[in-house]
C-alpha cells in the first residue's frame, strides 16, 4: 500500500477540517476517562490464574472513531474508510504497559504506534463498564488519538519448553514427528486444505505417511506422502465419526503470525530441526 493512501485516509478520518484559510496544527484527540492504576484498588484487572498472559488488545476510540485489533506482531487499524493491515511486534514494558509499532507491508514509513496501559477506562460515547486497558496511538501523519481497550489473555507462548520426541509415551503421536515432519509440513503446504492443524501423523507400509489435517471450518482430510520424494499421492475428507487413537493429542500448530491465543491446555515448541510450531495438549479444553 502506497503512502499517500494511508496517509490520505487517515488525514481525512483523524484532521479536523477548518473553514478557514490557514487552519490551526491538530491537536491531539482528548484522552478518554481514565483512572490510573494506583488512583483505585480496582482498576488493574484481574490476571488469570496460571501462565497467561495478555496476548491480543482490542482498542477503540471515538471523535473520530478508529479501532486498532492487535494480536502479537499483527494489527488491523479500522477507521470507517479503510482497513489496514499492519505487520510489526508488540512488546511487554514495565509496569504492565505494552507498545506496538507496525506498518503495512512495504511502507515502512507509514508506522502506527500505540500504547497500551493498565487502569479503568471508559467508552465517551457509550454506557458500560469499564475497560481495563487505555491507549494512545500515534499515525503516520502525525495524529494522536486516544482510547479504550479490551484484553484477551492467553498462553505465554514464548515461555513454552521445548518438546522432546524421544520422552514421549507411545500413545503420543508427536513422538513421531523426527522422522514425519517432512510429510507433515508438505501436507499442510500443499495438500489444498486450509489447515488450521494437525491431529495426527504415523507412518504406513512402502514408505508412505499419512497426515491428518483439519480446516479452519473444523473439516478433516487425510494426507498421503511418499516420504522417500515427498510427492503427495492423495488427500481425502474423513468421516466425522473417524478417530484415529490418539488424534488430537497434541495438535500440531504449524509456525504462522499471528499464533493462535491459546487459553487452556498445555503448550510445546517444536525444534526448528523438527521444522517448528507448536503442540497443543488441550487437556481441559472443554
Amino acid at each position: 500500500m502506497k503512502r499517500l493512501v494511508l496517509s490520505v485516509s487517515l488525514l481525512a478520518l483523524l484532521g479536523a477540517c477548518r473553514e478557514s484559510s490557514a487552519p490551526p496544527a491538530p491537536e491531539p484527540a482528548p484522552a478518554p476517562a481514565v483512572s490510573p492504576a494506583d488512583a483505585a484498588p480496582d482498576a488493574t484487572p484481574a490476571q488469570p490464574a496460571g501462565d497467561q498472559v495478555p496476548r491480543a488488545f482490542l482498542c477503540r476510540g471515538n471523535e473520530p472513531f478508529w479501532a486498532l485489533d492487535i494480536s502479537g506482531g499483527t494489527a488491523l487499524l479500522k477507521t470507517p474508510e479503510a482497513e489496514i493491515e499492519l505487520l510489526g511486534e508488540l512488546k511487554a514494558s514495565a509496569g504492565g504497559s505494552f507498545a506496538f509499532r507496525g506498518a503495512p507491508d512495504g511502507s515502512p514509513e507509514d508506522e502506527v504506534s500505540a500504547l497500551v496501559a493498565p487502569g479503568q477506562c471508559f467508552d465517551t460515547m457509550a454506557d458500560g463498564p469499564a475497560m481495563p486497558f487505555s491507549a494512545q496511538a500515534s499515525f503516520a501523519d502525525g495524529q494522536v488519538a486516544s482510547g479504550c481497550c479490551t484484553v484477551e489473555y492467553g498462553i505465554d507462548l514464548a515461555a513454552a519448553p521445548e518438546a522432546k520426541a524421544g520422552a514421549k509415551p507411545a500413545t503420543d503421536w508427536s513422538r513421531l514427528l523426527p522422522e514425519l515432519s517432512g510429510a507433515v509440513q508438505r501436507c499442510e503446504l500443499d495438500g489444498g486444505v486450509a489447515t488450521d492443524v494437525v491431529t495426527a501423523a504415523w507412518p504406513m507400509n512402502r514408505g508412505k505417511a499419512g497426515v491428518r489435517l483439519r480446516d479452519t471450518g473444523g473439516d478433516r482430510f487425510d494426507c498421503f506422502v511418499d516420504l522417500a520424494t515427498g510427492a503427495i499421492e492423495d488427500v481425502k475428507p474423513v468421516a466425522a465419526d473417524d478417530r484415529l487413537p490418539g488424534e488430537g493429542m497434541p495438535l500440531w500448530i504449524p509456525d504462522r503470525d499471528p499464533l493462535p491465543v491459546l487459553n487452556c491446555g498445555r503448550v510445546e515448541r517444536v525444534p526448528a530441526s523438527e521444522d517448528g510450531g507448536l503442540l497443543h495438549y488441550p487437556d481441559g479444553c472443554g
